[in-house]
């Protein structure tokens, strides 16, 4: 099966869960991560921030602002291609961008990757190993070659799936499912 049908599968898949189970499974997700040492040391935190039936971020983004850290989000970059970690203040100071998705503006400073402690992923899927199949612009596999940061990636238990690695993709750390956290390292 190649990657583009197994995305088109699991988005249907995923979609199927349940509105009140994906609320029960985030919560537990949020509180298994929020409880993690890799979080409590974490100072700079990359976060992506949840829409439609991702993961529910939100929860994480208030309880880092309310910890004192620096919360940054991707800002998807055209040219070159890839991500920018652009500070996140409110979100009254976010606006729609591709596909939808808010971010910071152009003027929300940034920070270089080797300076985050933590980025949290998301992914349609992810192996054991920590390898993931996301939504097919390769953003993370290129950002997590540019920073020595943990990474951490948020999945449902049953999602958690027998994948194949290509040569360019670059697996998390650490995988926080509803039922606790999966370590690579």
């Amino acid at each position: 099966m190649t990657k583009e049908v197994l995305r088109k599968s699991l988005k249907r898949e995923r979609g199927q869960v349940p509105k009140a189970q994906r609320e029960i499974w985030d919560q537990s997700i949020f509180e298994h991560l929020a409880h993690s040492s890799m979080y409590a040391q974490a100072q700079k935190v990359m976060v992506y921030l949840s829409f439609g039936w991702e993961i529910n971020t939100w929860p994480i983004v208030d309880d880092l602002q309310k910890r004192g850290k620096e919360v940054y989000v991707p800002v998807v970059q055209s040219d070159p291609k890839g991500l920018v970690a652009r500070r996140y203040t409110s979100r009254e100071n976010l606006t729609p961008a591709v596909y939808g998705i808010l971010e910071p503006g152009p003027d929300a400073p940034s920070v270089p990757p080797e300076e985050l402690d933590l980025v949290i992923v998301p992914g349609l899927a992810f192996s054991e190993r920590g390898f993931r199949i996301g939504y097919g612009g390769g953003y993370y596999d290129r950002f997590l070659t540019t920073t020595n940061a943990m990474a951490a990636g948020l999945v449902y238990r049953s999602f958690v799936r027998d994948l194949a690695a290509d040569p360019w993709d670059r697996a998390v750390d650490f995988l926080v499912t509803e039922e606790g956290i999966l370590g690579r390292k």
